[in-house]
């Protein structure tokens, strides 16, 4: 695999990698913003919905016993001022009809008065650890309910006071009209100070998750666009920045390194940036590397020719020579009869001086005394 290619597909690997991070990332920061504007409305829900109670227990009710004290008749009940729970329950639903929300409140309770606000299971665990723990009051998380998405908070709600178990101890000691509206089954059987009721609600979160997935798709395929063009014009900038330059100095290099007629080749000087620097250098190279082997070869052809020279007269002076046996003269190549001296210093670098060897004084000149150096006739012969 080319460095090139290799570099591209790393660097598409870490911006994929990069873009799955921040795509996860920002769904997460999506849904905790969802959690978090689902926890401030529960807690506004919550506060307010005690509020209506704290006002029925401290307000309201002691007011209206106030006014009708020995006025009502034995046995009276109206839950719509009596009851701060049926309150609550009914302003909730006129708030729900008003705002068209969709979240859940219920003051979940075991064996609750009204079908309405019977516990589920998670709310029966609840309320047994309630009655357990005295120091829990509180707890939320998210939970999946029938197929969706909820912030559930379940939070500590009535304790059964001492004044409360006329209407929950035995239906025989509640007022009789409670208990022709309610009948005498549901919410007896109380002890005081049982955690009788916890507040649960209830806010959904699946439309908020929706749309952070919807935001993250949307995210994503820009993401994915960008990357797509980002990854379009890098492979152009590549190619025309660095593999094209890069090819044609490597076909350039190529036939250089072939040797011969190839050196000298030139670059073209159109390449972008810092590559027409390179091409310029590489260009005075391939001149200098032509001129050094042309002048190589010159020196090649003159070394040969010489050595061709040197050894033509070598074979000159070599192989059978004819010489005359009396007056030891040489017959050269076209016929012609030279003396030995003659024919050495044509044939080479060799040249000759005159002298006369002891033998030849003797014959020549007898009466002559030798000098001591002519008494060895075998010893060099001097010059004269």
């Amino acid at each position: 695999m080319k460095l090139g290619t290799r570099a591209m597909l790393t660097i598409g690997a870490a911006l994929v990698i990069a873009a799955a991070t921040i795509l996860w990332f920002v769904n997460a920061q999506m849904r905790r913003q969802a959690l978090d504007e689902a926890e401030q409305k529960a807690l506004l829900l919550l506060n307010y919905n005690l509020a209506v109670h704290t006002y029925f227990s401290h307000q309201l009710k002691p007011k209206v016993f106030q006014v009708i004290e020995n006025a009502a008749p034995a046995g009276y009940f109206e839950p719509a001022w009596m009851s701060s729970t049926f309150a609550v329950r009914g302003i909730d639903g006129y708030s729900k009809a008003l705002s068209q929300a969709d979240y859940y409140y219920k003051e979940a309770a075991i064996n609750a008065r009204m079908p309405q606000n019977e516990a589920e299971d998670y709310e029966i665990n609840f309320l047994d650890r309630l009655n357990a723990d005295a120091a829990l009051t509180v707890e939320s998380s998210v939970r999946k309910i029938n197929g969706k998405y909820f912030y559930v908070v379940l939070r500590r709600g009535e304790s059964m006071m001492g004044d409360c178990l006329r209407c929950h101890s035995r239906p025989q000691a509640a007022p009789a009209d409670m208990v022709k509206i309610y009948g005498p089954q549901r919410s007896f059987g109380r002890q005081e100070g049982e955690v009788v009721s916890a507040i649960s609600l209830r806010i959904p979160l699946d439309s908020a998750y929706a749309q952070a997935n919807r935001l993250t798709l949307i995210l994503a395929v820009v993401i994915v666009i960008t990357l797509a063009v980002a990854g379009l014009v890098i492979h152009y900038l590549n190619r025309r920045l660095f593999y094209l330059p890069l090819q044609t100095i490597q076909e350039q290099t190529s036939l250089i390194a072939q040797g011969g007629e190839r050196l000298g080749a030139q670059l073209p000087l159109n390449f972008p940036g810092e590559w027409n620097d390179l091409a310029t250098h590489f260009n005075r190279m391939s001149t200098s590397l032509r001129a050094i082997y042309d002048s190589l070869e010159d020196k090649v052809r003159q070394r040969t020719q010489d050595l061709e020279q040197a050894l033509a007269e070598v074979k000159q002076l070599s192989g059978l020579l004819p010489i005359c046996a009396h007056c030891k003269k040489i017959r050269d190549d076209k016929g012609y009869w030279k003396q030995i001296e003659d024919y050495v210093s044509i044939h080479s670098e060799a040249t000759f001086s005159h002298g006369i060897c002891p033998e030849c004084i003797k014959k020549l000149y007898p009466e002559c005394d030798l000098p001591d150096e002519y008494e060895d006739s075998t010893g060099p012969a001097d010059e004269k």
